[in-house]
């Protein structure tokens, strides 16, 4: 989990680049934050945190800028409970369980026109969103073996 906490944009390149693409060319993150900072510092939550999952979530209203709506109390029963029309509701978590890291998304709109929408943009977007979590997860892959294998060093000095 602290993998997943930790990894950056310099270990996700493909990622890191398409979220370059999105903003025109001009990331407003730093190749050496966390991938998961730059969620949270966009207006995503974490809405849960235990020692196996981390929970995420954020709130879009569906328009051209597309503005992210910030719950007061950011928690999971105020995210499912947010209900305001013309939006989508979108969590993903992390999870570790029987030795694998998993990750999900989850989206749903809180009225049938956003839903429309969505469906629209999510034809365009797919193969990308696709693409993104399998980089991230391997990148977590690689970081946890950085983990394991500094931990080892300090274990058994040579």
């Amino acid at each position: 989990m602290r993998a997943a906490e930790t990894v950056t944009w310099r270990e996700t390149p493909i990622f890191y680049s398409l979220m370059a693409m999105m903003s025109l060319g001009r990331p407003r993150f730093s190749a050496d934050q966390p991938v998961l900072d730059t969620f949270v510092g966009s207006g995503f939550s974490v809405l849960a945190h235990t020692e196996d999952e981390i929970v995420v979530g954020g709130i879009e209203q569906i328009s051209r800028k597309r503005p992210v709506i910030r719950l007061e109390r950011p928690d999971v029963a105020s995210f499912r409970n947010f209900d305001e029309p013309g939006c989508v509701k979108i969590g993903f978590n992390f999870r570790f369980m029987d030795g694998r890291l998993t990750t999900e998304t989850r989206v749903i709109a809180t009225d049938a026109r956003s839903r429309r929408l969505f469906s629209l943009y999510w034809i365009v977007i797919r193969p990308g969103s696709g693409l993104i979590r399998h980089v991230w997860l391997r990148a977590i892959r690689r970081r946890t073996r950085l983990f394991h294998s500094q931990s080892l060093t300090r274990c058994n000095p040579a």
